[in-house]
């Protein structure tokens, strides 16, 4: 992703400059409109846009972004690098000509603003670049009144009522990122409204880092009441594609034996209609036998009927347009999301297959002919039966082996026969787990051509700079990345990281201008596009000057312990006069104050204090850009956030299995170890992962005696540990009470 050099600028936020803001409307809308264009523009390695007035004189990067919006070309041929003015007019002739056939623009405009426009007129620039975000990214003709019905459905108790002064103060933006995101900005209502920019900044970084969605302005331009409109309409109608595939999963959740492929097509006939509003509201669909694609109108007047009289849903859709085969995602999906917050719930949501948790690599990826593994936890699901179906389709069932590993554990090993992907149904009494039925990629071998590459690094950077790109390698068969970066006169060290299963992020710094070759290869064969043309522009703004002097914040391999405070030593004397501004974003996304302490000399010491564990990012800033190396990453661990619990760490008899779990969600960084000694000296362990950072402990008391059980995160003992327990020889008449 790209580093936050620019638009990620937590400094100097003050409410009076919204004369300003007004003023520097087109400033910021330019620069919206530019980061979303290169967005769309980078994935499709096409050639990104720096001047609105510039670069689209030859109308060649408007047509590329179409395409790419389109998913396929324009019906003609143009220029993509124009030589003559000739060439320019036959660019923008067909490009606008094609506009008008789509209903983009009206003849009108194609006669009175084609010159305006090659001569550079930004106003009427900017006026068309909005105009293709509304028909191919927002897909609406009353773009502000779409995406205000939909992020009411969204995020209802934001009570959203404009893309201005409501997105202020960083809440409904973290309410935003945590509706996409579960988990990881949960406090967003508590948000501090005084904080506005550290809130954004920590919201933005937050949807980048984990959603892939780019900062398209700055969080101190989003927390001015004076903010254009259509630059937070643009930015949060990025969060559309994450939206409407965590409305399809939930769908499918409800209806599983229905097949949900889309928000669309699937739902024209009013079949899955009928389906969702039975399972939401059993029995409120008399005749359910009677639904078939040959009653598709008398399903869909029905459907909304029933689904505003029993669940509360509005039917702000009108049946024909229900019905219309050419209804956008948006439309529908602003229908389909009242369901969600319907006041009636199904059987689904009560059942007992609720409580089973269902973990492991094999529920979403699989290897050609090899054995995928993935585990079933229904302890907490009472009276049932577990039952997993593998479909191939086009083929036989996959037979899985299921395993009952006790105490309500369950091993499900399948072996994929074909390059195609599976669907997993796991079920508990007849009824589908929690986020069942899954989708597997099978995975063959390895396939450099199927890694997807982004981000800036991979086009530009500057001299002393960290650059950045990700590779996304889900689905190229099991391998490894490399890269290296070759300049005229230096090659650079490139960092690889994975930072997610099969999605990589490549770091470095280029020491020189000019021109650089940056080779990426998976498995030593070269990616898409690789080697790629990286112009290193020279720029050494005053914040490159800065320079960290010491502190336990440089030291990357060390793993603190939370509720420690940990500093960085910065000497600005070089960088001359500027303002030195730091925030942190901690492990749920939330903006962790910085301390800044002036020393003598322009030297400063930042104390970061940390109060769990997990990664801490902290940004640095001087005059509003980033300092060298920042962010500086922080490793933190807790163990005191760790516990255990099971009855293995109780009294018991010999015979018995000694099982209990270690919950090390909140506790960081850190390494679990644990040992159990007894009368015969150390006991074998078993230790495998279970769900949400749960590790299963197993051991095997085989004579009596006091056995001692250790448990330490990072060398140290967790709450309780060590464990004592006592192990008795089972009593003659079979009692399983256990003497204390």
């Amino acid at each position: 992703m790209p580093p936050y050099v620019s638009p990620l600028n937590p400094h100097n936020h003050n409410t009076t400059k919204s004369k300003q803001t007004m003023q520097n409307s087109p400033r910021i809308q330019a620069h919206t409109f530019i980061r979303w264009m290169n967005n769309k523009l980078v994935k499709a390695q096409k050639p990104l846009v720096r001047s609105l007035v510039r670069d689209l004189q030859t109308a060649a990067p408007l047509i590329a972004l179409v395409e790419v919006c389109r998913e396929k070309e324009l019906p003609f041929k143009y220029h993509e690098e124009c030589e003559t003015e000739q060439q320019k007019e036959e660019n923008w002739k067909n490009f606008l000509g094609f506009l008008v056939e789509e209903r983009v623009v009206d003849q009108e405009f194609t006669e009175t603003s084609n010159e305006e426009i090659m001569g550079g007129n930004v106003k009427l620039i900017l006026g068309l670049v909005w105009m293709l975000i509304q028909k191919y990214h927002i897909q609406a003709e009353d773009a502000k009144r779409a995406m205000l019905d939909w992020i009411q459905a969204v995020i209802p108790e934001s009570n959203i009522k404009n893309f201005t002064t409501d997105w202020n103060n960083g809440r409904a933006l973290s309410a935003l990122v945590e509706t996409c995101l579960p988990g990881s900005i949960p406090d967003w209502n508590l948000l501090d409204e005084n904080n506005a920019v550290e809130n954004i900044t920590s919201a933005m970084q937050t949807a980048e880092e984990e959603l892939s969605i780019p900062a398209l302005l700055a969080p101190d331009d989003m927390a001015n009441p004076e903010v254009d409109e259509l630059s937070i309409m643009t930015y949060v109608s990025c969060f559309n594609t994450q939206l409407f595939n965590n409305l399809l999963f939930w769908l499918r959740a409800k209806v599983p034996h229905r097949s949900i492929e889309n928000l669309t097509l699937d739902w024209n006939n009013g079949v899955n209609l009928a389906y969702l509003v039975e399972a939401l509201a059993p029995g409120s669909w008399e005749n359910m036998d009677d639904v078939s694609p040959d009653t598709a109108e008398e399903n869909v007047k029905t459907g909304l009927k029933i689904a505003y009289d029993a669940l509360g849903v509005f039917p702000r859709i009108k049946v024909e347009d229900f019905m219309n085969h050419e209804i956008t995602e948006l439309n529908m999906a602003t229908y389909m999301w009242q369901f969600r917050n319907s006041k009636i719930t199904s059987g689904y949501a009560e059942s007992t297959a609720q409580r089973c948790i269902a973990s492991g690599l094999g529920l979403t990826r699989g290897t050609l002919g090899e054995p995928s593994k993935f585990t079933v936890h229904a302890g907490n699901a009472g009276v049932g039966e577990l039952h997993v179906k593998i479909s191939n389709p086009g083929s036989e069932p996959i037979v899985p082996l299921i395993e009952d590993l006790g105490l309500g554990e369950y091993s499900v090993t399948y072996v994929p026969n074909q390059f195609i992907d599976l669907i997993i149904s796991v079920t508990w009494a007849e009824q589908h787990v929690p986020g069942s039925p899954f989708k597997a990629v099978v995975l063959g071998p390895p396939d450099a051509t199927r890694c997807v590459l982004s981000g800036e690094g991979i086009h530009i950077a500057r001299p002393g700079w960290p650059a950045e790109f990700l590779v996304n390698a889900q689905t190229a068969g099991v391998g490894h990345l490399t890269a290296n970066i070759q300049g005229a006169n230096s090659n650079p060290n490139v960092e690889i990281e994975e930072y997610a299963e099969g999605k990589f992020r490549g770091t470095y710094i280029a020491k020189e201008s000019g021109d650089h070759d940056l080779f990426v290869y998976w498995c030593n064969e070269p990616v898409p596009g690789s080697p790629f043309l990286v112009h290193v522009e020279e720029s050494l703004p005053p914040s490159a000057m800065i320079k960290t002097t010491g502190g336990r914040m440089l030291q990357i391999d060390t793993v603190h312990r939370a509720g420690e405070s940990i500093e960085l030593d910065v000497d600005t004397q070089e960088a001359g006069d500027g303002q030195l501004a730091a925030v942190a974003i901690g492990p749920k996304g939330d903006a962790v104050p910085v301390e800044i302490i002036a020393n003598r000399n322009r030297t400063f010491t930042l104390k970061l204090l940390t109060s769990r564990g997990g990664r801490y990012l902290v940004n640095v800033y001087f005059n509003g850009s980033h300092i060298p190396n920042s962010p500086f990453k922080v490793r933190v661990c807790n163990p005191e956030a760790i516990w255990a619990e099971g009855p293995g760490l109780m009294d018991s008899f010999v015979g018995d299995q000694g099982d209990f779990q270690v919950f090390t969600r909140d506790a960081g960084h850190g390494t679990l170890s644990v040992r159990v000694n007894g009368p015969k000296d150390k006991f074998r362990v078993d230790m495998w992962k279970g769900a949400e950072r749960t590790v299963n402990c197993r051991y095997n008391p085989e004579v009596a005696g006091k056995y001692t059980i250790n448990i330490k995160w990072e060398d140290e003992h967790i709450k309780g540990s060590p464990f004592t327990i006592q192990v008795r020889k089972r009593p003659d008449n079979g009692s399983d009470i256990v003497a204390r």
